[in-house]
């Protein structure tokens, strides 16, 4: 547990050495390249302090100058790290709205490219959905990532998806890329502070188109999606 907290307190200073480049960088490069460049180096400064190492399988499978909704499982904090890292296409993630008003690491976030939701109101949440599809439409060079399941698993088996993803990917004509993330539950799990040492696999699978669906068929997209990720996903044992 001693080495758990001397990792968490190295992750906080490198956090804190990352935030002013995100900001600057942001500032200097008002398109966002810069700061998630900062914003991936700082995932693979969190990854070797923690001695998380990655494996990446099916990168071949999207093209990095294509925009695409990502949709991921999530089991860990470091799942964060992982997908930012792992996915070099310039992207941003949902997270929720309180984030945004923490001073410094809030406006890193923002800087970097990533959206805020209200989760605790449905309303606008589907209005902030709304914002990023038009964000999105001007910025063909950013994609997205979304938790499927909206939340951490607290026992590492995978939850029932959420409809945000398969909603703004209709609406938008944007595929969605499933990737399913194995190994981030041991890393470190939502309920508990000890930081483990071990590998985390990425399968990035072929997009998903949108035309192959429609508002009519929006839950076979769903289940078609998730059906993916338990044919690829290994839970931990229970």
């Amino acid at each position: 547990m001693l080495q758990s907290y001397l990792i968490l307190g190295l992750i906080y200073l490198w956090t804190a050495f990352c935030i002013p480049f995100t900001i600057v960088g942001k500032l200097l490069d008002p398109a966002g390249y810069l700061s998630h460049r900062a914003g991936r180096a700082w995932s693979w400064g969190v990854l070797k302090i923690s001695r998380v190492k990655l494996e990446i399988e099916g990168l071949e499978n999207i093209e990095t100058d294509k925009q695409y909704i990502f949709i991921s499982n999530h089991t860990s904090a470091f799942d964060i790290p992982s997908v930012y890292w792992g996915i070099p296409n310039k992207h941003g993630m949902l997270a929720k709205k309180q984030l945004k008003y923490v001073p410094f690491f809030g406006w890193a976030m923002w800087a970097a490219g990533h959206y805020f939701v209200d989760r605790h109101n449905h309303r606008r949440a589907l209005a902030m959905m709304d914002q990023v599809a038009l964000l999105m439409s001007k910025d063909k060079n950013h994609s997205l990532v979304i938790f499927a399941e909206g939340t951490r698993s607290v026992d590492g088996q995978l939850q029932q998806f959420r409809k945000g993803a398969f909603v703004l990917s209709l609406d938008t004509g944007i595929p969605i890329v499933p990737i399913v993330i194995n190994g981030a539950f041991k890393a470190k799990k939502k309920k508990g502070s000890q930081i483990i040492a071990t590998t985390i696999k990425l399968l990035v699978l072929p997009p998903m188109q949108p035309n192959n669906y429609s508002t009519d068929t929006r839950q076979q997209y769903l289940k078609d999606a998730r059906d993916l990720f338990v044919k690829h996903y290994t839970p931990p044992p229970s």
